[in-house]
């Protein structure tokens, strides 16, 4: 059975091919004098959220433009691109008006080839133009940039010492000769269209996502991506709806929040409400997709209980940005497959975070059986779930932990709630508050994960 793992570290191995084909990873080193040098890896913190974030951040915070597509071009080109990195001491909450840490989330959100057979850890591998290392170390010595780069490859990696994490990498965890293979075997399966698809359903206004907080493919494919999985980002509003032939070969659909109400005047959420019913119906009734799972949360738990002839309004409490206590209301919860193969043990009590001004004032129709099974004195229907587990809702964001979304949103509530453009004390403020709040205290983010991942995957 596949299981779910938190992962604690990430790696990133940049590589070009050659003329003759030779698969060339590049290495780093943060001065000439170093002689010892690495591959590009991180720690993944509960602030990061997931591994595409934690590597983002370390690229964009250590390198700066360098290995940007437009820094590439440029260098292909000789025409001197920019190697100052002004990144270094940029705090998390600043990455999230930083263009170059957007570059690397939507780069590595590009369902890379990864590695994910080191329990908590991930490799992902990311082709690049090669390069001339010559040009870029000369350019770096010009410009009084200290950090230099190497490609090694299967014919010249023993020419060089590397730092003990590299050396176990290289040696024992995955050889160079290892990540060869693994890339071309993974290439060939993409080619031959036999991954499993999982489709990310977004319903936002087009435009840049805002702080962060719908960049959907980076969210998710950190936290469940499996090599040889396709997660296919759809945002109705630009995309359209999922293609018969598509659905046909998807195994589960995630709908997540929005930058919307499910009863805004949009004429492409009318048309999403007509398209889930239909598809729900035919799960349900027709037996047609008989492998596919819907995962609601936030907006998707609601727009998919309107679909099926509930209501949603407004919240008659405060909206909710912070944690929030869910009770357990009914036993059969826990003997639900994907609880009992989560492995999760038996608990009356499971806090998510939350951020949400509407609710559910509605029930879908009977005939769906979409059952109530977790509450909380701000919502009352924070969990469903159907009796084949083909639909399973959630109110709050198993996909935030806490210190994420601390900085995340502190800009955005501040000038909600202060009605002013905020200073950085008072953003740093607002972090330390929130995070130090017994609200955001022992999160059960990883338990909710368990359960999204097992219900989507088995």
């Amino acid at each position: 059975m596949l299981e779910y793992t938190t992962l604690k570290k990430v790696h990133l191995f940049l590589y070009s091919k050659d003329v003759n084909n030779n698969y060339n990873f590049i290495l780093y080193k943060n001065s000439e004098k170093e002689d010892l040098y690495s591959h590009i890896f991180n720690e993944i913190t509960q602030s990061d959220n997931g591994s595409i974030y934690s590597i983002s951040r370390f690229l964009t915070q250590n390198f700066g433009h360098i290995f940007t597509d437009e820094f590439i071009t440029k260098l292909k080109k000789r025409k001197k691109p920019d190697t100052k990195n002004e990144y270094k001491n940029l705090k998390l909450y600043e990455l999230w008006e930083n263009d170059v840490y957007f570059f690397w989330l939507d780069k590595l959100s590009q369902n890379l080839i990864q590695y994910d057979e080191i329990k908590e850890e991930v490799f992902y591998f990311l082709e690049i133009p090669f390069i001339s290392m010559y040009d870029l170390n000369s350019l770096m010595q010009k410009k009084k940039e200290e950090q230099r780069f190497i490609y090694i490859n299967e014919i010249n990696y023993n020419n060089f010492k590397y730092t003990k994490e590299t050396n176990d990498v290289l040696f024992n965890l995955i050889p160079i000769t290892k990540m060869k293979e693994h890339i071309i075997n993974t290439i060939k399966a993409k080619e031959e269209k036999n991954n499993i698809i999982y489709i990310i359903l977004s319903l936002k206004t087009p435009g840049k996502d805002q702080n962060g907080f719908f960049h959907f493919p980076a969210l998710f494919q950190s936290l469940y991506r499996k090599n040889n999985e396709e997660w296919k980002y759809i945002n109705v509003s630009t995309d359209g709806l999922p293609s018969d032939e598509l659905l046909n070969k998807t195994k589960a659909i995630l709908i997540p929040g929005s930058n919307l109400s499910v009863y805004s005047d949009y004429d492409f959420l009318r048309k999403t409400e007509v398209f889930l019913k239909k598809l729900i119906d035919d799960i349900l009734f027709n037996n047609k997709y008989p492998n596919l799972k819907i995962l609601g949360i936030c907006f998707g738990m609601q727009i998919i209980v309107s679909a099926l002839g509930g209501k949603i309004g407004k919240m008659t409490t405060p909206p909710r940005g912070t944690p929030e206590q869910i009770e357990i209301i009914d036993e059969k919860f826990y003997e639900f497959d994907f609880y009992k193969n989560a492995g999760i043990e038996k608990k009356k009590i499971l806090k998510i975070n939350e951020a949400h001004g509407d609710e559910i004032t509605e029930y879908p129709d009977d005939k769906y059986k979409v059952k109530l099974f977790g509450s909380s004195k701000s919502c009352k229907n924070e969990i469903m779930v159907d009796e084949k587990e083909k639909i399973f809702l959630i109110q709050g964001h198993p996909e935030y932990h806490p210190q994420f979304n601390s900085n995340r949103v502190a800009k955005f509530f501040i000038q909600m709630r202060l009605k002013k453009e905020p200073t950085k004390e008072d953003i740093e403020k607002f972090i330390y508050n929130y995070n130090n709040n017994e609200d955001a205290k022992n999160v059960n983010t990883e338990e909710y994960r368990k359960m999204c991942c097992y219900f989507m995957k088995h």
